[in-house]
Parts: structure tokens; C-alpha cells; sequence
């Protein structure tokens, strides 16, 4: 039998790596106070006999400066929630005065504690710095409250200008308040004070005749009125329809999760009440912008994800290429210098392992996801070929264990007869 000269064994090295991908960048929308007010309605002229609201606690200057201190000088010196709104309510309507210069700038307020804050230090506000006051006191003090956006009328007749207010829950049961229409009245295009208990833990049926939501939840009727009712002063269609159970979604409103579905009701409910006027259109298509906003964004979550998890995966991948590189060199130095058979095995276990965790990373992602489609593709192909590469390393590893020490050193070497490899 003739032999063939014996040949070391030589394999190269695998190099092939693949790269990180960018994440992608989040989408912005500029901010809007909760809701969105193109302009702001300013408390009318009106003919009144009202007498004037209780004068306000005495609150040093140092209480009043935000929000959170407003709140904790309130709460250390009222008994009660209703005591504490009674007495806010009183406070912002005899300190506060209606900001004609910003009446129609509706990019005057950044978010709603700007609103809050500028109306303290300057001591005026629009409607928005009125309502975002009241709102933020009262959630510091954890007195169930919300803000709300619409429209109002005067004299029966619609207002030309979208307007602020809050619900308020002191006890079992909300209310409605405006601290802007009970601080006073414009007229001749200056403020003029005329602090009124009107527009003060008013019932919701009583507030519907002068004050319509965008929303109709916030009606906080279980007979809403429709838009055009309003517009036409028909009040009774409403009580002819079902009833709408309102306490229920607003319990579903308040615990939802979800700000997508959530939103989305919201415009649901818009689109139901009718589109009567411009002020309407424009919260529906502020509403439907920032649907879209955050089904954008979260498309943007799910694909930085996606690429997270293919970074993570490549990684591994990579990390695997270099660990198989290393033992290919070790290897084609007959495995010098020595090792423990044990630590030999564990190097090329520790690559298998590496492709294993690289596959499964791989494994949850979207394969339609357009911006790494192909990239998965590429790299489950380089897996594949690597992991049978590594399964007949290991093969060999097995056999070089099993195999005694004197003759170990012939693995190393292709010994073959007529073409045909021996070993």
C-alpha cells in the first residue's frame, strides 16, 4: 500500500464580520397645552347683578410663586377639598387679570406648567394660563381635576375663539369652572375686574348652555349634546337619545394605558357630535396629527428595536468570527502552545454557543421589516455556513480527544492513498 506524503492540515481563517446599523431618530411635535387653541376667548361685556365673588385667602407672595407651593399653602390652611377650591377659585379671580396682550398668541404658553408658571409671575393669563393654574394646583393636591378645551357662546350666540376650562371633582361629584369668565370681563379692549361665584362648581347640565367640549365626555352628561344643538340653542334632542354612560369611559379614559386608542376615541367621539365650526376642525385635525405622531413614533420604537436586536445579533456573530479565527490559528499551530483537552473543547463549544445566541436573537424580528430584510438574509446565510464549519471543528476536536496522545499529532497532517484522504 503506498501513501501519498502526509500534508499539514492548514484551514484559513473566517473573517467576514457584519456591520452596526444606525437606529433611527424619533419624530417631534411641537408642544400644545393639552389641547389645541388657535386663539383665545376672552370674557365678554355682560350685564350683571351678581355680587362679587368672596375675597380670597391672604397668601403670602412666597406661596404663590408656582403651582406646587400654591397647592401646599392651600392644603395646610383649608379643611376640606371643596374648601380648597372654593378658596383657590376666589384667589386666581381676584389676583389674576386677563392678559390682553397674548389674547391671540397662541404660542404663548410652552406646555402647561410654563402656562401656570408665567400666569403667577406676571400675575396675568389667558384663558389657558387661568385653566392650566386651577388644573396644576389641584393635582398637586390630589383633587381629581381636568382640563378642557372648546368653545363658548355669549348671549347665545357662538364666540369666535376656542376657550379653556376645568372639571373638578372636590367630592363624589364633578363640577364645572372657569376662572377666566369669573375673573372679570373685557371691554373696550381692557380688563375689567368683576370676580363672580357664575362660573364656580357649576352642574354640568347648567355649564352646558354657555360652554360646549370639543370633547363630549366632557360634558359629563349622560344626555351630551350634539354640536349644531348647541349652535342653535336646541336643548331638547338630547334627552330623547340613549344614554350615554359617561362614568364609564371616563373610568376608561382615566386608566387606559394605550395613549394611541385612547387618542383615537377622542376623535371618534369629536366626528360623532358633528363639525359645525372651525374651532371644531381644528382640534379634530390636532387630535388626528397626534394620532399619527405617536403611531410614527412607535414605528420608530419597534424598528430601533428591530435594528437593537440585529446589532445584538451581528455582535455575537462578530464576536463568534474572531473566537473561530483565534482556535483556526491555534489549530493550524497543532494546538501549541498546550491546553487542557477540556479548555480545547470549550473553545469551540463557546463559538457554537455564540452562534446559537446569534440565531435566536434573529429569530424574534420582523422579516418585512424593509430596512433590515436582506441584512437578516446575509447574515442567517453566515451563520449557517460558519455553524458548519464550527460542527466539523468540533468533530475534530472529539476525535483528537479520543484519539491517544502518542498519535495525535497525525491529525494534523492529510494523509491520503490514490486521492482518497485517510484521516
Amino acid at each position: 500500500m503506498l501513501f501519498e506524503g502526509a500534508k499539514s492540515l492548514i484551514i484559513p481563517t473566517f473573517v467576514t464580520t457584519f456591520v452596526i446599523y444606525m437606529r433611527s431618530v424619533y419624530l417631534l411635535l411641537a408642544v400644545i397645552i393639552s389641547f389645541s387653541v388657535s386663539v383665545s376667548a376672552q370674557p365678554k361685556e355682560r350685564v350683571s347683578t351678581e355680587p362679587p365673588a368672596s375675597a380670597s385667602l391672604n397668601i403670602p407672595e412666597g406661596d404663590s410663586r408656582t403651582p406646587a407651593a400654591l397647592s401646599q399653602y392651600l392644603r395646610a390652611h383649608t379643611a376640606s377639598n371643596k374648601e380648597f377650591v372654593r378658596h383657590l377659585y376666589s384667589w386666581i379671580v381676584w389676583n389674576i387679570s386677563y392678559d390682553i396682550a397674548n389674547m391671540y398668541n397662541p404660542g404663548y404658553y410652552k406646555d402647561t406648567l410654563d402656562a401656570a408658571n408665567k400666569t403667577l409671575a406676571t400675575r396675568t393669563g389667558v384663558c389657558q394660563g387661568y385653566a392650566n393654574l386651577y388644573y396644576l394646583t389641584c393635582k398637586e393636591a390630589g383633587i381629581p381635576v381636568q382640563l378642557i378645551g372648546g368653545y363658548t357662546k355669549t348671549q347665545g350666540r357662538i364666540d369666535n375663539a376656542s376657550h379653556a376650562w376645568v372639571a373638578v371633582k372636590p367630592d363624589s361629584v364633578w363640577y364645572m369652572s372657569d376662572p377666566t369668565w369669573g375673573a372679570g370681563v373685557v371691554n373696550n379692549n381692557k380688563f375689567v375686574r368683576k370676580p363672580v361665584d357664575s362660573y364656580f362648581l357649576v352642574a354640568p347640565a347648567a355649564f352646558i348652555r354657555t360652554h360646549m367640549p370639543f370633547d363630549p365626555l366632557w360634558q359629563l352628561l349622560e344626555h351630551p349634546v350634539r354640536n349644531e344643538e348647541f349652535r342653535d340653542n336646541s336643548w331638547t334632542a338630547a334627552a330623547g337619545r340613549s344614554i350615554f354612560h359617561y362614568k364609564d369611559s371616563l373610568e376608561t379614559y382615566n386608566t387606559m394605558k394605550d395613549d394611541l386608542l385612547k387618542y383615537q376615541l377622542v376623535i371618534n367621539r369629536i366626528e360623532g357630535m358633528g363639525i359645525t365650526n372651525q374651532m371644531i376642525s381644528h382640534e379634530l385635525v390636532y387630535y388626528k396629527n397626534l394620532v399619527t405622531f405617536i403611531a410614527d413614533n412607535r414605528k420608530v420604537v419597534a424598528q430601533n428595536r428591530a435594528v437593537d436586536e440585529f446589532n445584538a445579533s451581528s455582535s455575537r456573530y462578530n464576536r463568534a468570527v474572531n473566537l473561530f479565527n483565534e482556535y483556526v490559528q491555534f489549530k493550524n499551530n497543532q494546538f501549541k502552545p498546550a491546553k487542557a483537552d477540556q479548555a480545547i473543547k470549550q473553545m469551540v463549544d463557546a463559538i457554537s454557543k455564540k452562534l446559537s445566541e446569534s440565531k435566536q436573537g434573529l429569530a424574534g424580528l420582523n422579516r418585512e421589516e424593509p430596512s433590515l430584510k436582506h441584512n437578516i438574509t446575509e447574515l442567517e446565510e453566515s451563520l449557517s455556513v460558519l455553524q458548519k464549519r464550527v460542527e466539523e471543528e468540533q468533530a475534530f476536536v472529539e476525535k483528537y480527544i479520543r484519539t491517544g496522545k502518542l498519535f495525535r499529532k497525525s491529525l494534523f497532517y492529510k494523509t491520503t492513498w490514490m486521492g482518497i484522504p485517510l484521516n
